[in-house]
């Protein structure tokens, strides 16, 4: 008889568990209502008071300690990564390799310094805009393209697993998205990300493309600028949006480089797919005035879905400063810093 009590009681709070757990989910599996086209509308299902938390750090207002301990033991470490929406939120993130101080600051500082500094950079926006929470990402470069070819004729170096798996540690860990920045060289695209898809799967891992070092037959890199055609990156698009759906992931950011109309040739065929979010950052460096002049035809006269911006903290002349650049219209939901 008692054995059948205790029995029934954990049936009844086992329920009480799993109702829970739907009436918290539920609403992040529902359908997105439809958003306005344009950036300039504030959001403010985050809104709070300033200084604004970095949101990869903090509690996002609004989530109640029981909703978040509840998200933590159902989805583990990775729940953070399910609050991070564009365009709600946006990201700040640094550029570079581990091998290279000239590439960005991914490959200029000890990993404290590192965290320290991308937080730092990221409050900037935060404290400037709090109607978009910022999430700090990590943007790292692999494959690398070489001036020679390789073995495989690829013309790529790609870099170790160990330094991959400590970098998405670093970056996940401290609740900053991790971005595979590749160049392919003369890699077929479908081979580069098959090689990286295994890191892909997890939460907090996304991609960024880089039309520059798409090399047409018989180029040699950073001699010729390559180009990138929609049906390879509507490939990407296809293969993340079904991996989402089908393992229920977070969305994947997908980030597009572009500094040069013919390195998107036929951009208007690119198709956004369901849990894929298309970011085009607006690449190269310059003056202010050429920055802003490429932002306007890439994010603005010929923008896919979300706006994205670079700069560049040693090449740039002068640096265009947070508040200038949340000034473009739209104001970029993705800034990078190399």
């Amino acid at each position: 008889m008692h054995q059948k009590t205790r029995l029934g009681l954990i049936g009844i709070c086992s329920a009480i568990l799993v109702l829970l757990a739907i009436l918290v989910l539920l609403p992040r599996f529902a359908l997105p209502p439809a958003r306005p086209s344009s950036h300039k509308t504030p959001l403010t299902r985050h809104a709070s008071t300033t200084p604004q938390a970095i949101k990869g750090n903090t509690a996002t207002p609004g989530d109640s300690v029981d909703e978040r301990a509840l998200l933590r033991t159902l989805r583990g470490s990775d729940g953070w990564a399910w609050h991070i929406n564009l365009p709600e939120d946006r990201i700040v993130a640094f550029y570079g390799n581990p091998l290279s101080a000239v590439m960005g600051p991914i490959g200029q500082y000890s990993d404290d310094e590192l965290i320290s500094k991308l937080h730092e950079q990221a409050q900037v926006y935060a404290d400037l805009d709090p109607s978009h929470p910022v999430v700090p990402a990590l943007d790292y470069v692999t494959p690398i393209v070489q001036p020679v070819p390789m073995d495989d004729g690829s013309w790529v170096y790609r870099m170790p697993d160990a330094s991959v798996e400590h970098y998405v540690d670093l970056a996940n860990s401290n609740h900053a998205l991790f971005f595979f920045d590749m160049q392919i060289g003369h890699s077929p695209i479908q081979k580069e990300v098959n090689l990286l898809w295994p890191y892909l799967q997890r939460p907090g891992v996304d991609l960024s493309l880089d039309p520059e070092f798409d090399m047409p037959p018989g180029a040699i890199p950073d001699q010729v600028f390559g180009r990138m055609t929609a049906a390879e990156i509507n490939w990407v698009i296809d293969k993340l949006s079904a991996l989402v759906q089908s393992a229920h992931l977070p969305p994947k950011v997908l980030i597009i480089h572009q500094f040069l109309q013919e390195m998107l040739p036929d951009w208007q065929n690119i198709k956004v797919k369901p849990g894929v979010q298309v970011v085009t950052c607006v690449d190269g460096f310059g003056t202010p005035g050429q920055k802003i002049d490429d932002y306007r035809m890439f994010d603005k006269e010929q923008l896919i879905q979300y706006p994205g911006m670079k700069m560049f903290y040693k090449l740039d002349t002068p640096v265009m400063s947070p508040a200038s650049v949340l000034a473009l219209d739209p104001p970029p939901l993705m800034v990078m810093y190399q």
